[in-house]
């Protein structure tokens, strides 16, 4: 049917065209005669139903690989200017260099302290320093007086290679008097001898260097290097000198940020002379290797090597430390051991009025702690237990077969217990407060009580700070126990207790000047530090301090 019907239409377009095509030979145009009629008719078709039907489902996969060839891109443009915003900011205040500060108080007491860094050198630093601190109380107790005054240079320079230079010198003059016949064990009814400031003066003067080697920058290994060597003069009266020299070399390899492997050589050796020469020469060597384990735990193993005139010992240096609640609480685990030596300096540090005809040794010791720190809203604490072991522990008893008092140096061995806390906090904004408390248990093996050494002790102090009116207060509370000693019959007894409240404040007049004052021992607490030298009691400074 559709066939015939195309085939029709073609034919009526050919006819048309043929009619089209003749020219006008003698045809007219307007007359065209039929001749036969058509007529076009369509055969019956039938219905065909066609039901359409989901084509099934095409479970198979089908993976296709795409091959693309990097083309890169050769693009010229030029480079874009880049100008930075102006930000107006304030200009910050330049530093200050100098720094000077001046007092004077009672009883007879001056107060000085300078320093000033040198700046504007690449690669340097360059400091110097001067204190003085004396004072006088000889219109209540004679000779009870003591004077200090030390200066120095101090300045670093690193090289452009990457290494580092330190050096650095100074001296110390130390003058303390022997007044504690002022004090005699009969009381009152004893003749108290009067002595001039010559004939009780102890003065110590003292030279030091040290100078140090190190890299400033980190080395392409992750190795750091330091070696340094210090060396002081000591002499006193009457005739003493004593002599020292410390040699370290330092060295640390990072297998990792927190995988350091350490090694540390020292020799120090030290000559004393009075009537006769004594020397004492330590060596030490210490390894050792720290590592994390599972990111928390901290791990430190070494061991320390001493030598002492051919007697070679072997000190543990190991400790552990683990979170226990993350953030909070940390607990940690260790040992150590080494030598300590006991010299005319160190001894007259801690008691300066100790006779200088003594005996140089070393305390060797091993000690065994334990305890728990962090941090708790604010307060971060520190909480220990030790248990050590100590041979040649330095004692000090007094002399009285010497018409001036003075304290002999014994040595015996024992083992102390401690326990300790200490913490800092913030509890409002601009106060601080710190402490700290220990109470040491003695077990000596041949004297009957550790002589002059404390037992308790408990150190608080806290800083409160005005910004606005630019003032600061200060407080600091000392608190120790009676110390033992031995009367003149040889028995033994025990001094008063410290208690000492000191306060202190400071007021900027400016940026440039500010006022201060101290107030030392308000309770006026004489207690013998050492048997028959007692405290100056209450005592004050006020000054005033300049930064330039």
């Amino acid at each position: 049917m559709l066939r015939q019907i195309f085939f029709s239409f073609f034919l009526l377009l050919a006819t048309s065209a043929t009619l089209l095509a003749q020219p006008g030979s003698g045809i007219d145009d307007n007359n065209v005669t039929v001749v036969t009629n058509f007529e076009a008719r369509l055969t019956d078709a039938n219905r065909v139903r066609v039901n359409a039907e989901t084509p099934p489902a095409d479970t198979s996969r089908r993976r296709q690989q795409y091959n693309i060839v990097d083309r890169p891109l050769n693009i010229d443009y030029p480079a874009p200017v880049i100008r930075p915003r102006g930000v107006s900011r304030e200009k910050t205040a330049p530093a200050k260099n100098g720094f000077i500060g001046i007092g004077a108080g009672l009883p007879g007491a001056l107060y000085g302290d300078l320093s000033y860094d040198l700046s504007g050198v690449d690669n340097a630093e360059l400091g110097v320093f001067a204190r003085h601190h004396s004072f006088n109380n000889n219109s209540n107790v004679e000779n009870q007086k003591s004077s200090d005054t030390e200066f120095g240079v101090e300045g670093t320079y690193l090289f452009d290679q990457g290494f580092a230079v330190s050096a650095g010198a100074g001296y110390e003059s130390q003058s303390r008097y022997y007044y504690g016949y002022n004090f005699p064990e009969m009381g009152s009814d004893t003749m108290i001898p009067s002595f001039t400031d010559d004939q009780v003066r102890q003065r110590y003067n003292i030279f030091s260097v040290h100078g140090d080697i190190f890299n400033g920058t980190r080395t392409a290994a992750n190795f750091d290097y330091k070696a340094g060597v210090a060396l002081y003069l000591m002499d006193g009266n009457p005739a003493v000198r004593e002599n020292g020299i410390d040699i370290n070399i330092a060295a640390t390899k990072w297998i990792s940020d927190d995988q350091p492997l350490d090694f540390k050589l020292r020799t120090d050796f030290t000559t004393y002379k009075d009537t006769s020469t004594q020397n004492l020469n330590n060596i030490y060597f210490s390894p050792s290797y720290t590592t994390s384990i599972a990111g928390k735990y901290r791990l430190k193993i070494g061991v320390n090597l001493t030598s002492q005139d051919d007697d070679f010992d072997v000190f543990p240096d190991v400790s552990i430390s683990a979170p226990i609640v993350e953030g909070l609480l940390s607990g940690f685990l260790g040992a150590e051991g080494s030598l300590q030596k006991n010299t005319l300096r160190s001894l007259s540090d801690y008691n300066p009025w100790v006779r200088t005809r003594l005996r140089v040794r070393n305390s060797e010791y091993t000690r065994f702690y334990g305890g728990v720190d962090g941090t708790i809203s604010g307060v971060s604490y520190r909480a220990e237990a030790s248990y050590k072991r100590v041979d040649n522990l330095a004692m000090y008893l007094l002399d009285r077969t010497q018409e001036i008092p003075q304290f002999s140096v014994i040595y015996d061995d024992g083992s102390i217990f401690t326990l300790k806390a200490s913490g800092t906090a913030e509890f409002i904004k601009n106060l601080q407060i710190n402490g700290s408390i220990a109470q040491r248990f003695y077990s000596l093996e041949d004297e009957e009580k550790p002589w002059h050494l404390p037992a308790f002790t408990l150190n608080a102090g806290g800083l409160y700070t005005l910004e606005k009116q630019k003032v600061s207060f200060g407080a600091q509370f000392f608190m120790e126990n009676g110390l033992p000693y031995q009367d003149s019959d040889g028995v033994a007894q025990t001094l008063n207790a410290l208690l000492d409240l000191s306060l202190n404040g400071e007021y900027d007049f400016s940026d440039n000047f500010s006022a201060w004052l101290r107030v030392n021992n308000l309770l006026n607490n004489k207690r013998e530090r050492f048997v028959q030298y007692p405290t100056i009691g209450t005592n004050l400074l006020v000054g005033v301090s300049a930064k330039f």
